[in-house]
């Protein structure tokens, strides 16, 4: 793909963008550098210390470090010779005896491709790095100057107050790589799936016509800061062109912390989308890349989208090869940065349920409802969440010999998770732990503990009464209660509890025999 290298592609949509913060979209925390000179240079800049000769070579990879520093100080030091030279002459034969005794000494070639280290290392140069050489040349020597930019160039004005003395490095009409087909269709593609063009304006207007209205802005003016930024932004195409996607997003993001332009943004969640897109293992850098496009909200990007990411995700890592470290590990890079918290919840939701889910899966129910209860806190009422979570509960209640805990367990869940209690599979576990209490206590004498758990059950009966409770526990229950107060010649009290029990379970042949027996 073919690039416009002189100056950094003037993306400019014309949409309003809600305002962003440079630690919005791009962390600097996150930041990766190629060299500790290009470290410290960030470094010291995000402190406040600027060094526009240190950000500008810092891009470059050709040059140690006390390289740079002899370079610079070579640089400078000509730059003061040249200013005593001109001082007192005529502001036009000062401008031109700096132009030309730098173009002498330090242009040697022009190259497309090129980063600002290269004009102290071989002497090749564009439009950016050599306006950037002047740039810093007038700023040592004080001399007013503007830098303009223009949709496929960029050069200097010095006195632009006054004499406006244009500084042309290279001729904006020519020398230029042209965008190709390809680049400008895709472009307007995303435009389109972001939104930010209507469908009937896509299809009414060919793509030509469509990048050249939202592609290029007017020409403006831009600082010596944000001309470092233009040649990061620079950089990301050039790798972009060799398909190292990954490593032009990662100049993008150093081109936003310098130059947090509307052209930038664009640009940067254009290569942010190249490179996930392009990333297709999923792994850390998977998941660093999504994460990071879960910011670009303004952009058309819903949470929908990362979270159905993580969905596939889920299936590739945790159901389809069984790798659940791998995933554990996916999810906390991926929700360590995401700020919006509807988009952590959703992520917190599948990853707890689909946790809960494999686990279950594998019979480790304890280790199951650990995560299906976190799911629960997310989503109470969820019907998927709730039958898992049921079923995983019940599980664990196969290997509980004293059922008194699993009441416990119970009336904590029930307190603690009243969406359950619409849920009559829970509704009808509760019941029936009430109920086996109630038949246990009557049959070892504990007639005011069976009495209370009576009470429970027929509270919870009454409350659903459409509950499927198992109709032989129901009559041997009641049964034994009978008997009880038969035995201590209770008839009245004895018929009560049959009566009783046959309101729950009106066919049961226990309860129905006893009943005839005592008449």
């Amino acid at each position: 793909m073919k690039k416009i290298y002189c100056l950094a592609i003037g993306i400019f949509i014309r949409v309003t963008l809600h305002a962003q913060s440079t630690d919005s979209l791009v962390h600097f925390s996150e930041l990766t550098f190629h060299s500790d000179f290009e470290r410290e240079t960030f470094q010291r800049f995000h402190k406040g210390d600027i060094d526009l000769f240190a950000l500008f070579i810092a891009n470059g990879s050709l040059l140690p470090t006390e390289k740079i520093t002899e370079k610079r100080e070579s640089f400078y030091n000509y730059v003061n010779l040249l200013g005593n030279e001109s001082a007192g002459k005529k502001t036009e034969k000062k401008i031109k005896t700096l132009y030309d005794n730098l173009h002498s000494k330090y242009l040697v070639k022009y190259e497309l491709v090129n980063h600002f280290e290269d004009i102290f290392y071989n002497g090749n140069f564009n439009c950016v790095s050599a306006t950037a050489m002047y740039a810093l040349t007038f700023d040592k020597l004080q001399i007013p100057y503007s830098i303009k930019e223009e949709p496929t160039h960029v050069y200097l004005v010095a006195y632009p107050n006054a004499e406006r003395i244009v500084l042309q490095t290279t001729s904006p009409l020519g020398g230029y790589y042209t965008l190709s087909d390809a680049f400008k269709q895709d472009f307007v593609k995303r435009l389109k799936e972001q939104k930010l063009i209507s469908a009937q304006e896509y299809t009414s207007q060919d793509s030509k016509a469509l990048f050249d209205k939202y592609y290029f802005g007017t020409d403006k003016e831009v600082s010596l800061q944000q001309l470092a930024g233009l040649q990061y932004v620079n950089d990301a195409l050039y790798k972009t062109d060799d398909k190292k996607t990954e490593e032009a997003f990662a100049q993008m993001e150093k081109a936003y912390i310098l130059y947090p332009s509307a052209r930038t943004t664009q640009l940067l969640y254009y290569i942010a989308t190249m490179a996930f897109d392009a990333h297709k293992v999923r792994d850390s850098t998977h998941a660093v890349l999504l994460s990071k496009l879960a910011r670009y909200k303004d952009f058309g990007l819903e949470p929908e989208m990362i979270v159905g990411e993580f969905i596939r995700t889920t299936q590739d890592l945790l159901f389809g090869s069984a790798r659940k470290q791998q995933y554990e590990q996916y999810y906390s890079i991926l929700t360590h940065s995401i700020t919006n918290q509807k988009i952590k919840d959703e992520l917190a939701y599948v990853y707890n349920y689909e946790s809960g889910r494999y686990l279950y899966n594998q019979a480790r129910t304890k280790d199951a409802l650990s995560f299906l209860e976190k799911a629960l806190i997310l989503k109470p009422n969820d019907v998927d969440a709730q039958a898992l979570f049921i079923a995983a509960l019940a599980q664990t209640f196969n290997s509980k010999n004293n059922n008194q805990d699993i009441i416990k367990t119970l009336d904590d869940y029930n307190t603690r998770f009243t969406g359950l209690q619409a849920n009559n599979h829970f509704n009808a576990m509760r019941a029936t732990a009430y109920l086996i209490q109630f038949n246990t206590s009557y049959a070892t004498n504990k007639i005011s503990e069976g009495d209370k758990y009576k009470t429970l059950f027929e509270s919870v009966a009454n409350q659903y009464p459409d509950l499927t409770i198992d109709s032989d526990l129901i009559g041997q229950s009641y049964s034994n209660a009978a008997v009880y107060y038969y035995r201590k010649g209770q008839v009245s009290k004895a018929r009560q509890f049959l009566s009783s029990g046959l309101k729950y379970a009106p066919n049961n042949y226990e309860l129905i025999s006893r009943q005839q027996m005592i008449r």
